[in-house]
């Protein structure tokens, strides 16, 4: 990526840039160093030091580095749509569209975001700038962020000007865009792997200085509390970059249906929540009056409802999965049953309800009787979208009435379609298989995290007991050769409970980032971690007890 291609991106030319943006950062960077320095100098002492002397070198990295990640985040965001905008477009052109109106009708789709508004500067130059088309395919190509739209116009440009048919370039393309896009998908899902990599060499380090936090005080007499509230913020920090980090490398593409139709499905999903947060406050009182629980298993017990709603979101899920695997053949079946038929949609329709596809024949059961009853054909198939769930069926069967109705060929339409369809569902299932292995990694280190932790305070606990007897010779006290007086245990307990419960909170959100899934589905993930937390804690306090014990 250029900064040429960034400056044109957020609008602005270099030097404006610099005197309206980037100086006054840096500028900012320095002034808010130096007023740290005159008038709080003794804040910032040993290694402390260097801190406001980083503040202006931050500034001036986020300054030049801030018009690249705009950039690529509008690439990020015309990449994750650029398979729905050349399977549009390839249905449009069955129908002899004209190619200006191919154009104009994929940058009235608001779906593609970043997309639309490339597409509609290359409409505007057409029909307003009065430029030919491979000219303002040329022009917009090397200004957008995305490499992959860029070849994409550079060869409809050459395509254009050699005078080759626009439906038989755009037939072509669908493999070439989809290859590319497989690529690109791909390469996410490695980065996916470097990112667990990453994430367990980095909890492991967390560990280790958790675990030194714990021990350091009854060696030094540091107080214990502050040196576990600074490991319980950078534990925390940690987790929070790491997810968001993720976040913005992998694939947009989300499997639930982006629709605002409230569907049956929706409200299961919106019933159990209000059951599962009633059942944590009945537990969370029963546990309380108890009170002879320890308290990490009292903890997990609390968030054990929670399971509920991930129950039901999980069920859900699973069936739109499902009708994804489901919906290539019948939009196939479909298509070349409509070409037989004239193009009719209705008999079509009709003579398929006789066929069973899967989980989603009832919904087509249900659009059948939607479109005969001729009230609004583009509802019918909205309704139908919406009830299956379905992210993809939405997108692509919006794209196959569409085509049909300005007159394309159905058999033709629905070829493609399910062919660009079956492959992004491949994609989804190596997607998933990378979000279950790093399950059993996030559980393998949740177990990790609680066994090393509550070893560090066991032993510390047993060796503040032991140490309270002993007699020291007159004229030596205990804190020459050790600090008992490290604080709370218990404080220090609940501090580390606090780093697990929010560390499998991170964790379950990072699985379903991976994923794609719906973000309550991670409550079954967080509530196992929390008691694999709670487990280990009481198990390994019981151990080293007992160890040390009979020691």
């Amino acid at each position: 990526m250029s900064y040429e291609k960034a400056f044109k991106n957020i609008n602005m030319e270099p030097i404006p840039y610099i005197k309206k943006f980037a100086l006054p950062v840096i500028i900012f960077g320095f002034l808010f160093s130096a007023i740290l320095l005159v008038f709080l100098p003794g804040l910032f002492t040993g290694p402390t030091a260097y801190i406001p002397l980083l503040i202006p070198i931050v500034c001036i990295v986020f300054a030049l580095s801030y018009p690249l990640s705009i950039l690529s985040v509008k690439a990020s965001k015309i990449d994750n749509n650029m398979h729905y905008y050349i399977t549009q477009m390839g249905s449009i052109a069955t129908a002899e569209t004209p190619r200006i109106d191919i154009i104009r009708i994929v940058s009235e789709n608001k779906d593609y975001g970043e997309l639309a508004e490339e597409t509609k500067k290359i409409y505007d130059l057409v029909t307003v700038w009065h430029l030919s088309l491979a000219e303002a395919c040329r022009f917009v190509s090397k200004r957008t962020p995305s490499m992959l739209f860029e070849d994409f116009l550079d060869r409809f440009a050459h395509a254009l000007q050699s005078g080759e048919d626009v439906r038989t370039f755009l037939f072509t393309e669908q493999n070439v865009v989809m290859n590319e896009y497989e690529s690109m998908y791909h390469g996410a899902l490695y980065v996916v792997e470097i990112i667990k990599e990453l994430f367990v060499s980095l909890v492991m380090s967390l560990i280790f200085m958790a675990s030194f936090a714990v021990i350091m005080p009854v060696i030094t007499g540091m107080n214990a509390e502050l040196l576990m509230g600074a490991v319980v913020l950078v534990f925390l920090t940690t987790d929070v970059v790491m997810v968001l980090f993720t976040k913005s490398k992998v694939p947009k593409d989300p499997v639930w249906s982006q629709s605002k139709t409230l569907t049956e499905n929706k409200l299961k999903l919106y019933r159990s929540i209000p059951i599962s947060l009633a059942g944590c406050m009945i537990v969370f009182i029963a546990v309380t009056l108890y009170g002879k629980i320890e308290t990490p298993i009292a903890v997990a017990m609390v968030f054990t409802p929670l399971v509920y709603t991930g129950y039901v979101s999980r069920k859900i899920e699973k069936s739109i999965r499902r009708k994804d695997e489901n919906f290539p053949a019948f939009i196939r079946s479909l298509g070349s049953s409509a070409g037989a038929r004239g193009g009719v949609i209705d008999d079509a329709l009709r003579a398929l309800r006789a066929h069973d596809f899967g989980p989603i024949t009832r919904d087509v059961n249900n659009l059948y009787k939607m479109l005969v009853t001729r009230i609004d054909k583009f509802r019918s198939w909205d309704y139908f979208a919406a009830n299956t769930g379905s992210n993809l069926i939405q997108r692509f069967s919006g794209m196959f009435v569409q085509a049909t109705n300005l007159g394309g060929q159905p058999e033709v339409i629905g070829d493609i379609i399910a062919t660009n369809f079956h492959r992004i569902t491949t994609l989804r299932k190596k997607r998933s298989q990378s979000a279950g292995s790093l399950v059993g990694v996030l559980y393998g280190l949740t177990a990790g995290i609680g066994f090393t932790m509550y070893i560090s305070l066991g032993v510390v606990g047993l060796m503040q007991d032991m140490f309270a007897y002993v007699d020291m010779p007159p004229g030596m006290s205990m804190a020459m050769v050790i600090h008992t007086d490290v604080g709370s245990i218990d404080m220090l307990a609940n501090m580390v409970l606090l780093i697990m419960v929010f560390h499998s909170l991170l964790s379950a959100i990072l699985i379903r980032i991976v994923d794609g899934g719906h973000m309550l589905c991670a409550t079954i993930d967080f509530v196992i971690m929390v008691w694999i937390s709670g487990i280990s804690a009481i198990f390994t306090m019981a151990a080293v007890s007992s160890l040390l014990g009979m020691t």
